[in-house]
């Protein structure tokens, strides 16, 4: 089944080491989504008090994202920076090593990620590399778009 809302083709690229501001949680279907709202408010407040910007757009990791249920959903929410700072309460500063990712960007629901992911996991598969079980997704429209025209980018970091 052809994923009709892949706006590009899922591409193998090396990211390089990453400085990011995080917030681990864990929720449900019902929760999480809040979770990701009030974690990308607290890291962008203080990234605000500091006087830093962000070095991309937010996103939400996914840790082992194939045992996730609907009563349990672990979320790393995060912002990208230029360097570590000082880490505080729940935020916490850490660096993402450099690393191989297979990327796509999709449009639409959802629900109709699961299809792209499936066909990522594939893709990964035939290439010869293996994916972590985590993955990052990368929002860039805003909440009120309807769903039909979100803009998501998928990454799944490769071991």
């Amino acid at each position: 089944l052809l994923n009709m809302a892949k706006i590009t083709d899922i591409m193998l690229l090396q990211q390089s080491e990453q400085s990011v501001l995080i917030i681990e949680s864990e929720g449900n279907i019902n929760t999480f989504s809040n979770l990701i709202g009030e974690g990308f408010h607290k890291i962008g407040s203080y990234l605000q008090e500091l006087g830093e910007l962000p070095t991309d757009i937010p996103f939400a990791e996914y840790p082992a994202y194939e045992e996730m249920t609907k009563e349990k959903i672990k979320v790393n929410v995060g912002f990208y920076t230029q360097r570590l700072f000082p880490s505080r309460e729940e935020i916490k500063s850490i660096v993402i090593p450099a690393r191989k990712i297979a990327v796509c960007l999709h449009k639409g629901t959802y629900d109709e990620l699961a299809l792209l992911y499936q066909e990522m996991a594939e893709w990964i598969k035939k290439k010869g590399y293996e994916a972590t079980g985590t993955s990052v997704e990368h929002y860039y429209t805003k909440p009120d778009v309807p769903e039909t025209e979100n803009i998501t980018r998928i990454v799944m970091p490769l071991k």
